[in-house]
């Protein structure tokens, strides 16, 4: 028999459910590394191998840490 809350309306219960182990993803991308050296600030930024964000950066004066 199902439960009824205080309006009447049958209450739904859920069932326990077997959960499954979440095994952690483990794709690293390769990935770049790029400095602007200012005389106020020093600027390191770590973006994706393949980015868009690269051709930008290297021609707006940013410097590739190898």
């Amino acid at each position: 028999m199902q439960t009824l809350n205080k309006n009447g309306i049958p209450q739904w219960l859920p069932k326990h459910k077997r959960k499954r182990e979440r095994k952690p993803l483990n794709i690293q991308l390769p990935m770049r590394r790029f400095a602007l050296i200012d005389d106020e600030a020093e600027v390191e930024v770590v973006v994706p191998h393949f980015s868009p964000i690269v051709e930008l950066l290297k021609g707006d004066g940013w410097r590739e840490i190898v």
